[in-house]
């Protein structure tokens, strides 16, 4: 019994901490729950060893219980000032009834502060509704202005003008003018300029209405309607009239009512009418010609496209057909024993990579005219050293970048190949060494091709003019109208200066 209470006691401690965790301190309880379960298994120890004689365990328990038990007390003597510190039920009531009046206060002071805002926004509606009224107040007085000067402004122009005045100008217009009832459209007076614009005489459209010289699907229907309620002050169309043999002719019309000084009720429709049949049949032709120029361009552009398509394809099948015939070269080349014939396949197969890598360039260009020599430059050596026999040979290539055609390319492109491949051929008996490309501008804007190696040089018998790789190399720089200079000592250096007319 003595065992159960001792454990019963800490299992009730830790379910309470265990539900009130919001206790400060609530791990001390924790503290005392281990230090009761060890006095408890002290106990428990005592009686067992009367009947089991484990005096060991026994001892380890109580040296347990003595840890925790001065634990306990290290920790509870200085957590007591804390634990004064904390309300008790008194002080929690009287803060709790505190803070209940602090927030009773608050809802006052939140419904007060409501109250204040409805008033506020209702204060802001009726000056909204206030600036609202005065505002259209202030339009409608200002439409009253505006009225009252166009009528200030026809009474004074009538004022000016005598009738004979008037009259000489309404007869003498070289534009169209009418006058007609403001309430039926019915013509009062025409001029001759709008009556031969239409094919008549101007008595002949007296008292006709407007609307029946209107073209049908551009009758004006509710405009005249809005200048009487003064709705819109002047009328501007374009729109057709119906000449007299029954075709439509294109006419600009702007009209205004002129209303009464006394009561402002409309006196006199005026309008003004001009011929612009001529302007408008050069518009719709000016449309129809940017159509047809849009059409045009649209079948140009398809055209281009077809071209540029018809090209690389053209490209397409050089560069393959190229290929294939590198490819006989090197089946016949397989079946030569000859040293000196298998050179020269070799050779003729460079000078074909040469055309391919053109084509190729080109095929891949923007304008399928040009290309950058400066990476085809580089990628025509590579491929020479790459394909050539087995040697450390180091290669450098620096070009500039300009844009070339495929005329110049192809000369330029041999002659690399040519160059290259005679300091393979000659320059390097040891099998080791550098070769250098390079193009590059001088002074006056020449193109200067310089291909140097550091090999033994050339011998005499390798530069007589009838060798065939000299005779294609002098060939293709009379084709670029060049110059070329070659150093045999120390290495050979070849030096081709070629006009300027060759970049683009």
């Amino acid at each position: 019994m003595t065992g159960l209470s001792y454990l019963s006691i800490p299992l009730a401690l830790f379910a309470f901490a265990r539900r009130r965790r919001d206790l400060p301190y609530g791990w001390i309880a924790y503290l005392f729950v281990a230090f009761i379960v060890a006095c408890g298994t002290t106990h428990l120890l005592s009686i067992v060893t009367l009947w089991f004689p484990i005096y060991g365990v026994e001892g380890l328990v109580k040296l347990v219980t003595a840890i925790l038990s001065i634990g306990t007390a290290v920790m509870l003597w200085p957590l007591i000032p804390k634990l004064m510190r904390v309300p008790g039920p008194l002080q929690l009531t009287q803060l709790n009834a505190e803070l209940s009046e602090l927030l009773a206060d608050q809802r006052k002071a939140a419904a007060s502060l409501r109250e204040s805002e409805a008033k506020a926004r209702l204060a802001n509606l009726q000056l909204e509704h206030r600036v609202a009224e005065r505002t259209a107040e202030l339009t409608a007085a200002n439409g009253r202005l505006v009225e009252a000067m166009a009528q200030r402004s026809a009474a004074e122009e009538a004022q000016a003008r005598s009738e004979e005045e008037f009259r000489i100008s309404f007869q003498s217009a070289a534009v169209g003018k009418i006058q007609a009832d403001p309430f039926t459209g019915r013509l009062l007076r025409v001029n001759p300029a709008f009556a031969h614009m239409l094919g008549y005489e101007p008595e002949e459209l007296v008292g006709e209405l407007g609307s029946e010289l209107t073209w049908p699907e551009d009758r004006l229907h509710g405009d005249l309607a809005r200048m009487q309620t003064g709705e819109i002050t002047v009328m501007k169309r374009e729109l057709r009239m119906c000449h007299r043999d029954g075709h439509p002719i294109w006419v600009r019309i702007s009209a205004t009512i002129v209303q009464m000084k006394d009561n402002g009720e409309p006196r006199l429709l005026i309008g003004v009418i001009e011929d612009i049949d001529e302007r408008h049949k050069a518009q719709i032709a000016f449309q129809q010609t940017s159509a047809d120029l849009a059409l045009a361009l649209e079948e140009r552009t398809a055209a281009l496209q077809q071209r540029d398509l018809l090209l690389r394809e053209v490209y397409h099948r050089v560069k393959n057909n190229l290929q294939i015939v590198d490819g006989l070269l090197v089946m016949q080349s397989r079946a030569i024993s000859d040293a000196d014939s298998r050179a020269a396949l070799q050779g003729l197969r460079g000078r074909i990579y040469a055309l391919g890598l053109v084509h190729h360039q080109l095929m891949d260009s923007s304008d399928l005219k040009t290309f950058d020599i400066a990476p085809f430059l580089s990628e025509l050596s590579h491929n020479i050293v790459d394909g050539g026999p087995e040697m450390n040979i180091t290669l450098s290539v620096e070009a500039i970048s300009l844009k070339v055609g495929l005329d110049f390319a192809i000369p330029l492109g041999l002659l690399v190949t040519e160059l290259v491949t005679n300091s393979l051929k000659h320059a390097f008996p040891t099998g080791a060494g550098t070769i250098k490309v390079s193009l590059d501008r001088d002074d006056g804007g020449s193109l200067v091709l310089i291909v140097q190696d550091d090999g033994q040089g050339m011998h005499s018998d390798e530069v007589r003019p009838n060798k065939l790789g000299l005779t294609i190399i002098n060939g293709l720089i009379d084709q670029l109208q060049g110059r070329m200079s070659m150093q045999t000592s120390g290495g050979t250096r070849t030096e081709i200066r070629l006009p300027e007319a060759h970049s683009s």
